[in-house]
């Protein structure tokens, strides 16, 4: 068991919550960062900080103490530069493993920015000469507790254009708990990148089939074209570099070029990934009509 402490950046986010509620449970000193503090969810052995990854100066504070951090931020245009910033600090500071949750389309030459911006923060972090492991997860499940979820309970419909092409996605307490294994006992990871994905990759009119017979209720899929796919975006205000970096991800999708299964959760947890199955069933109460 480590002594000093684990940080975790992006602790009030999706991924970020689950993490440190598992190290809380497990007794674990850990150092929450948020910029709000309003954020914050109190728990046990959970200290929080507040700073922000843009200013290098709030940073040393978050991993005095921290011998391992787990490297998560939301997307913005300065992300290379925040993430940067931690990696720099916790140089500085002696922190001796980073766990980083990356993407799994990183690639610092991709066209589209998600992609890149985390391509561009991974070779910062090999070149820092910090032990270090990559997360790169797919598409994950608790996404489709937004949109998908609204238009499944209002219309019992699901509107997408990735056509039959199917995606193996990955639960995100699946990617929490991988997280929590590596930061308790980070050596044996070091230098590894693990793509993360569910058992079984799967497209949305079998998705659309799975929340039928679990809720009981129709469901349908309704398959758009790539340009209807724009036009709904457009509507639903978001801005054009988001509508063109989710329209590449679902042209790929729609190409049969996502498909691919990893048995990378497995191995880490020594048990099998999640499955949409358990996903529906635990979260059956959001699509209920």
């Amino acid at each position: 068991m480590q002594n000093k402490k684990i940080t975790v950046f992006g602790a009030t986010g999706k991924i970020g919550s689950e993490l440190i509620a598992l190290l809380s449970a497990a007794g674990i000193e850990t150092i929450a960062i948020s910029r709000n503090p309003d954020k914050a969810i109190r728990m046990p052995c959970v200290q929080w900080v507040q700073a922000d990854m843009s200013s290098r100066e709030s940073l040393y504070k978050t991993m005095e103490d921290a011998d391992t951090v787990f490297l998560l931020s939301g997307h913005n245009p300065d992300f290379v530069e925040e993430q940067s910033n931690v990696i720099s600090v916790a140089r500085e500071l002696g922190v001796k493993h980073i766990v980083k949750l990356s993407s799994a389309a990183a690639d610092k030459d991709s066209p589209f920015s998600i992609a890149r911006v985390h391509g561009e923060v991974e070779e910062i972090l090999r070149n820092a000469g910090i032990a270090n492991t990559l997360l790169r997860p797919t598409g994950m499940m608790q996404n489709w507790l937004g949109e998908l979820a609204h238009s499944v309970k209002t219309e019992g419909k699901i509107y997408d254009a990735t056509g039959e092409g199917k995606r193996a996605y990955v639960d995100i307490r699946d990617i929490a708990e991988v997280a929590f294994r590596i930061l308790l006992q980070p050596e044996p990871h070091a230098g590894h990148s693990y793509f993360l994905t569910g058992g079984t990759a799967v497209n949305y009119g079998e998705v659309a089939e799975t929340i039928s017979r679990i809720t009981n209720q129709n469901v349908t899929f309704v398959s758009l074209s790539i340009e209807e796919l724009r036009q709904r975006m457009q509507q639903q205000g978001k801005p054009e570099w988001v509508i063109n970096t989710l329209l590449a991800y679902t042209q790929l999708q729609r190409d049969g070029k996502t498909a691919a299964v990893s048995t990378d959760v497995e191995t880490v947890l020594h048990q099998p990934a999640r499955t949409i199955n358990d996903f529906f069933r635990d979260y059956k109460n959001a699509f209920l009509k």
